[in-house]
């Protein structure tokens, strides 16, 4: 004989065979639920370790005039580690570019007010029309950047600042209506490495108030900045000194997606 068992308010016919049963089978409910949050878990997980771990494309901006500098080969390990490490990579060698160091007319293909030069208004009028009244060298870089994922500024710290010629390049590629006033750059990575020839003693002080004015620009470009690497007194430590900096560096690159926590 058989007859419908109350089982947690649900009634299925089956062989009665006293409450031992019920408790058993309450526990197999329950350890089946455990391995499908287990199962659920798994790919929650595999998800955002794939997100985490993904390969990024990443822009190095290069500013140094001599081939033999430090800076070039802080560039050479970054683009060796990245590599390795599967990631894309390109490089924009300022000095190699043709853009003279201040923002004029030859900076556009035609101009929105052919009468009163204002650089901020032609800017904004040529990114509306997605940058297509740039000249080319500005096209081939706003786009560079439109592509990156992490965006790595390799420069001398020079008379307490960044060099002239990188900051004309941030006034005219970070330009009004593309970095500044949209969100094309939104969520990007940046990230500045700095060689020194003063001493940590000396310079730490006024590279953090140069920090501090990168993070207020990042206010505009929205940003997000990564821990910098400063390599102090390059032009005063001996080889072993320089090659141990190199391999820092290349570790960092080597580990760029795990660099999650911006300043």
């Amino acid at each position: 004989f058989f007859f419908f068992q109350a089982e947690d308010g649900i009634r299925d016919p089956l062989w009665s065979r006293g409450l031992g049963d019920v408790y058993k089978r309450q526990i197999n409910a329950e350890y089946m639920g455990y391995k499908i949050m287990k199962i659920f878990g798994f790919f929650i997980l595999a998800f955002f370790a794939g997100s985490i771990l993904a390969k990024s494309n990443v822009l190095l901006i290069l500013t140094n005039p001599e081939p033999k500098s430090y800076c070039h080969a802080i560039k050479d390990t970054c683009v060796q580690a990245l590599e390795k490490a599967g990631h894309k990579v390109e490089v924009t060698d300022i000095y190699q570019l043709k853009m003279f160091g201040r923002i004029d007319k030859t900076d556009f293909t035609e101009l929105y007010d052919k009468y009163y030069f204002r650089p901020d208004v032609e800017q904004e009028q040529a990114n509306k029309k997605n940058g297509t009244t740039f000249v080319e060298e500005l096209r081939r870089e706003r786009d560079k950047h439109i592509r990156a994922d992490i965006i790595i500024s390799i420069f001398p710290y020079y008379m307490w600042t960044t060099p002239g010629i990188l900051q004309s390049y941030y006034e005219r590629v970070y330009s009004n209506g593309f970095a500044i006033g949209s969100h094309t750059l939104e969520g990007k990575k940046a990230m500045r490495i700095m060689t020194t020839g003063g001493t940590e003693d000396i310079v730490k002080k006024p590279i953090e108030r140069l920090m501090k004015i990168f993070m207020k620009w990042n206010t505009l470009t929205k940003l997000k900045e990564l821990p910098p690497f400063f390599a102090y007194a390059v032009t005063h430590i001996d080889e072993k000194a320089r090659k141990k900096i190199l391999e820092q560096i290349a570790e960092r690159m080597t580990n760029i997606d795990l660099s999650l926590i911006h300043i």
